[in-house]
């Protein structure tokens, strides 16, 4: 069976803790449905860090929109496995990314890397001007 909660935010950097927080309680209740709480903190910092990096992105994907876009954050559950998608109706962009040059300290790059680190799987997609980035992890 397959449970999803969905969360629509408005398209403002000053949202990012919602949707964070959001991703939080999300992976927990997904924890406690299947009773498997013996790794919860781990699990939820990696949604926790992973939403807040792909909400901020689609933040900033926005910079040169005239109207704020609103981001619609789904948290899927399905078996052992919780699946969260973030999607915008801003440009269309690559996750296909380098790794940033660490030795520039650049202030901004690190996004992708960050939830390619701490998620399963991770894809993109843009269908009908809508951007959706999605990303896995399963319950050991």
């Amino acid at each position: 069976m397959s449970h999803t909660i969905t969360l629509t935010v408005p398209g403002d950097i000053s949202y990012t803790r919602v949707a964070s927080s959001s991703a939080s309680q999300a992976a927990e209740l997904f924890l406690l449905s299947i009773d498997k709480l013996e790794k919860k903190t781990e699990f939820c910092h990696a949604f926790e860090l992973a939403i807040s990096e792909a909400f901020a992105n689609a933040v900033n994907n926005a910079n040169d929109l005239t109207e704020q876009q609103p981001i619609t954050i789904q948290f899927i559950r399905k078996g052992s496995t919780l699946t969260a998608t973030v999607s915008d109706r801003n440009k269309p962009f690559s996750i296909e990314t380098p790794m940033p040059d660490i030795s520039t300290y650049p202030e901004n790059g690190f996004g992708l890397m960050l939830i390619r680190n701490v998620m399963d799987c991770v894809s993109y997609s843009r269908k009908d001007n809508t951007n959706t980035i999605r990303m896995s992890k399963t319950a050991s």
